[in-house]
């Protein structure tokens, strides 16, 4: 019964070994099988969800930065839960304040190439960049363990955010053959009065290098 392919005990363990492995490797239909390990790092994840405690899209605890923003730049990245977690705000948090800059947060699904696609939440009403602190919207929507989303904010005008670490960040690819940084977000221009298109036709073009991504800030409510 020892070894595998010789039948018995040993073979159907190595079987029902080689099966999930093969599960998790598997196409896009097994995709909650693939990203448990990642989503296992990712936000809010090491212990059980906090109803009332902020979570946003950080993948490692490291302290937070800073980015100016532009007008009518819009900035997203990816964000998984290892659990399903309500929110009832979504928000950012403005470091450096700029006269009557506005801002709004919003989320995206993903297709099944793994960018965006859908848009799940835009704010309806602007957030307050004029002065600082957190900056949020109610909100009652409820992200899917296991599953990838999209989290972002677009700007009016130059006030400063905290950002992610780039240590925390994800790598969205090689900025070149000899490239000495990473894609860690997807940038677009749009102009700050027109909504943001229901379904993003991606780029490869849309992806910035280098840059931290805007920390999305979310208050975890009750299932």
């Amino acid at each position: 019964q020892g070894e595998p392919g010789g039948g018995g005990v040993a073979q159907e363990a190595f079987d029902t070994l080689q099966s999930e492995v093969t599960t998790a490797r598997g196409s896009r239909a097994n995709l909650n099988n693939r990203i448990s390990t990642i989503s296992n790092f990712a936000s809010p994840n090491a212990g059980g969800i906090i109803v009332g405690e902020y979570y946003d899209n950080a993948f490692q605890g490291m302290a937070s930065s800073t980015l100016i923003g532009a007008a009518n730049r819009v900035d997203m990245a990816p964000f998984y839960t290892s659990e399903q977690l309500r929110i009832d705000m979504i928000g950012t948090l403005v470091s450096t304040a700029v006269a009557s800059a506005l801002g709004k947060c919003f989320i995206y699904g993903s297709g099944a190439d793994n960018w965006p696609s859908e848009l799940l939440f835009e704010g309806d009403s602007d957030l307050l960049f004029s002065s600082t602190g957190y900056k949020g919207h109610a909100i009652d929507f409820t992200f899917d363990s296991g599953r990838q989303y999209w989290l972002g904010v677009r700007h009016s005008s130059t006030a400063t955010l905290r950002t992610i670490n780039s240590g925390s960040a994800v790598n969205l690819g090689v900025a070149g053959a000899a490239g000495t940084s990473y894609y860690t977000v997807i940038r677009r221009t749009i102009a700050y009065a027109t909504p943001l298109p229901p379904l993003w036709d991606f780029l490869p073009s849309d992806r910035a290098a280098n840059i931290t991504p805007p920390s999305i800030r979310m208050r975890a409510a009750a299932l």
